[in-house]
């Protein structure tokens, strides 16, 4: 029973863990991650990529920062100019930079690390079929096979 009882905690465990590993917003302090839903970064950066942001002190000309803008949503762009302390930013798809400049408060951190097309299992996860192919499922059979072991 007690075997059983640590298989539960274990999948309870792993699937918050997961969820907030892979959806949008902070996992700890200074860390975040985030889903990309547009193609305004490829080919660095592809729409479906799962990118991990680590805030940072100080940002410089060719990173690659996520921000909020100023009506609240999330972007993640290329800083390709400085002016009066704040950044100017653009897609590296994108002809021309970003209206207007991005302040350093508004910056969330640095891409440090991309998961390549992860964001379409995520979606496809957040869905009733795919929680009950990826979660209920695999769940379901780990709690029986250790009910069935003892």
């Amino acid at each position: 029973m007690k075997q059983f009882l640590m298989s539960v905690i274990g999948i309870v465990v792993i699937v918050i863990i997961g969820y907030a590993l892979l959806s949008n917003g902070a996992l700890s302090g200074t860390y975040h991650s985030y889903l990309v839903q547009s193609g305004s970064m490829e080919p660095t950066i592809m729409t479906g990529d799962v990118i991990f942001v680590l805030a940072k002190e100080s940002y410089v000309k060719n990173d690659v920062v996520t921000f909020k803008e100023n009506d609240g949503r999330v972007v993640t762009h290329r800083i390709v100019g400085t002016q009066s302390g704040s950044f100017t930013t653009k897609g590296d798809a994108n002809r021309t930079e970003d209206n207007g400049s991005v302040s350093p408060q508004n910056i969330i951190g640095k891409v440090f690390f991309i998961v390549p097309k992860l964001g379409y299992l995520v979606s496809f996860s957040r869905t009733l079929p795919g929680f009950i192919i990826l979660i209920a499922v695999p769940s379901l059979l780990l709690i029986i096979t250790q009910v069935f072991s003892f």
